[in-house]
């Protein structure tokens, strides 16, 4: 079940990292682990599954995350690159100057 909730979690910061700041990262993580908490309850989880559990999902959030702005920078990079040369509007700051 945690292997499962591993793979949601991933997609959600890979969702997070796509869209907003680092800042997004302190409640992501807080409604993670409360979730794994409520989800360890419900099961009867022992504590240390529970605690387990929750340092995975807290994780698999991080890395998801890092991985959506992997992809952010690789897909902007690429537009840069690809229409850059055809629309000056495009390029950055530094070609300006």
């Amino acid at each position: 079940m945690t292997f499962e909730l591993a793979i949601i979690s991933v997609l959600a910061g890979i969702a997070l990292g796509l869209r907003f700041k680092v800042l997004i990262l302190v409640p992501a993580v807080i409604l993670a682990m409360i979730f794994a908490i409520i989800i360890g309850v419900a099961r009867a989880d022992t504590f240390w599954s529970i605690v387990l559990a929750m340092a995975i999902l807290g994780a698999a959030v991080q890395f998801g995350y890092l991985a959506g702005i992997m992809l952010r920078a690789a897909v902007s990079s690429l537009c840069a690159f690809t229409f850059g040369s055809r629309n000056p509007e495009l390029n950055s700051e530094i070609g300006r100057i």
